[in-house]
Parts: structure tokens; sequence; C-alpha cells
């Protein structure tokens, strides 16, 4: 039987979610939770490879037992095997050509920042402290430059392997509670360190910093030596995945 679920974790102790020899990942923490109820290996595929110490409420992943499971048994049942930091929170079960990568149609992250002076405890595993004055408004209007079909070469790694670097996005959103800052995006896909490169380079064009001037001539020039570092991955949680 085929099935998917919802999984959500803090990524800030693991080396995200693929796994890796002698590392803790996700994604192997959860194979163990399985074989555990299959009694054999089993083959687990994300929506997406979130990167080392980045978190999600709402990753989707697809796996088959040989077992017929009903899908609050099965939740509860890798939930009994998994570590607190690690939950299903929903469980089903799918056609056989569902899979989890390549039927997503879109995904919306966050990225959180704290601009108080001093870092709230509560926040210092899934936010970016970042206490300096920033114009929220007119960071809003510049992550506008990101929405459509771009080409964001400037905002991945080097070695990226990605095919194309051409990624649409559909939304981007600001909201601001207090002192802590969320940003939203939402494409249909993205390539590694895009999220946390787009939000360092908004914030360093928000302070007058950024290399190429604005983020339409960084975009432009797909020149990723003008984007700067990516913020911190704590701050990044994959919030949603739609099919």
């Amino acid at each position: 039987m085929k099935y998917r679920i919802t999984l959500a974790y803090d990524g800030v102790d693991y080396f995200g979610w693929q796994t890796q020899a002698g590392q803790p990942t996700i994604q192997r923490v959860l194979n163990g939770a399985l074989e555990k109820l299959e009694g054999a290996a089993v083959t687990t595929h994300a929506a997406g490879r979130t990167d080392a110490g980045v978190h999600a409420e709402g990753q989707v992943v697809s796996f088959s037992l040989s077992c017929d499971w009903e899908g609050g048994n099965l939740r509860r049942a890798i939930n009994g095997n998994l570590p607190p930091d690690i939950r299903v929170t929903d469980a089903a079960t799918v056609d056989e050509e569902f899979h989890a990568r390549f039927d997503a149609k879109g995904k919306t992250y966050r990225y959180q920042i704290y601009l108080a002076e001093v870092m709230s405890p509560f926040l210092i595993r899934y936010a970016w402290h970042y206490p300096y004055a920033v114009d929220v408004e007119r960071l809003a209007e510049e992550g506008m430059a990101f929405v459509g079909a771009r080409d964001f070469t400037a905002f991945t790694v080097a070695d990226c392997e990605a095919k194309t670097f051409t990624r649409t996005i559909t939304g981007v959103a600001v909201e601001r509670e207090g002192a802590l800052l969320k940003l939203f995006f939402t494409g249909d896909g993205f390539l590694r360190y895009q999220v946390r490169t787009m939000v360092a380079a908004l914030v360093e064009s928000n302070r007058g910093r950024l290399k190429a001037g604005s983020i339409s001539e960084l975009i432009e020039r797909k020149d990723r030596a003008l984007a700067g570092a990516p913020a911190p991955a704590r701050g990044l949680t994959l919030m949603k995945v739609e099919y």
C-alpha cells in the first residue's frame, strides 16, 4: 500500500532531510521508525529536501508498506517510534502512482526575523536575530521583484545540480507581529539556499548595502557573488506543499 504523511519537525539538531552517512537526518530517523513497523527497509520520498537546521510544519513524505494501515493508526504507530522533535501530523493512503516530490505543484516557506535588541529565548531556534532598523514597507515592495518566472542563478549554490535555474514565484508576503517579522514565499519550487539568500538580499538592500544595487539588478546579473551569504537556516520553515 502507498501512503502519504505530513511531517513536522524542528530541524536545528539535524543535518537536513536527506540521509547522510554518519549524520543525524530527518529521513534517517523516519526510515528507522518505518522499518520497525515494516520489519524491512522502507524507501521514502519527501516533497522538499530541507537543508541542515531548516524546520518544517507541512513536509509531505510518500512511501509504501506491505501492511494495510488505517491513517490514524499509522500516524500513532510512527510517532511512537520517533523522537519528540519529529511528528507525523497526518497519514493516509494514496494512489500507487503518487510521489511526494514529483507531484508537488507548489510550496510555501516562511522565514522569521526577530528585530528586538534582545533576542527572545523562546525564538532562538526559529528566527534570525537581527537587532537593526528595517523599513518593512520598503522590504515588502522590493520582495515583489521576485514574483514571476525568474532565473535565480544568483540565489543558489555555485555547484547547484538543478537542470534549470528558472523558478516561478507566485507570492511574497510580509507580516509583522511586534518584533517578529515573517516573510512568506510561495512558488512552484525552490533551488538550494534560494529562500535564505533572497531573505539576506532583501535585508542587505534594505540597509543600502546590496552589492548589485537592487533586487531586480541582482536577478538580471545572475552573479552569485553579489548576493552575499544566505540568512541563517534556523529562521526557515517549510509550511505547506500543494498538489
